[in-house]
């Protein structure tokens, strides 16, 4: 009877996050660029009338809100409100409601562009907490070192990534030791 591994990990280290600044121009223009579409739409077919026109002005409020609240209270107010509210109103438009889902995933994936990234060493493998999580097996790598605050994962396959993490008590050499004996222990099977 085997006994099953844990999945625990003996170093996790937390990558130096780039700027979000990015993000929220993005998420700033598709909100934008929708409600000129949807002032556009409404130009083009004369539905002064419709639900559409009255609730378009809804994208500029909320646009307008987010902007002021991250002035006055915080710079880490994301841009998810504006994006929900425009994506519903894509649910509006006729033969293209399908963009609302584009605005889901776009929110999904702006949360997890937010979060640090996390990396997850084992005796097992490694794992990067992406979107889609990414587990490396040892076998995969050729060199894995931690100097100077910057992490650097070779791969057999010549692909090399390389990113500066945030230190967090961990000692570079006991760390570089064990990725060491990780990759020498996978190397002799």
């Amino acid at each position: 009877m085997s006994k099953k591994k844990s999945e625990l990990f003996q170093y996790i280290l937390i990558l130096k996050k780039e700027n979000p600044e990015n993000i929220n121009y993005i998420s700033f223009l598709l909100c934008f660029i929708s409600w000129i579409f949807f002032l556009y739409h409404t130009y083009t077919y004369g539905s002064y009338s419709s639900v559409l026109f009255w609730v378009h002005w809804l994208v500029p409020a909320v646009l307008i809100w987010t902007i002021r609240v991250r002035r006055r209270v915080s710079k880490a107010v994301t841009y998810k409100h504006p994006l929900f509210v425009t994506g519903l109103l894509w649910m509006l438009v006729p033969g293209m409601r399908w963009i609302a889902l584009l605005f889901i995933l776009f929110i999904l994936f702006d949360h997890q562009a937010r979060h640090p990234l996390e990396i997850g060493v084992s005796d097992e493998r490694i794992v990067i907490n992406t979107f889609f999580r990414k587990r490396y097996e040892w076998t995969a790598f050729s060199n894995v070192v931690l100097k100077d605050g910057l992490l650097t994962l070779d791969f057999k396959n010549n692909r090399m990534l390389q990113r500066e993490i945030i230190m967090h008590d961990v000692n570079e050499s006991e760390f570089n030791d064990f990725c060491r004996e990780q990759i020498d222990l996978r190397f002799k099977i």
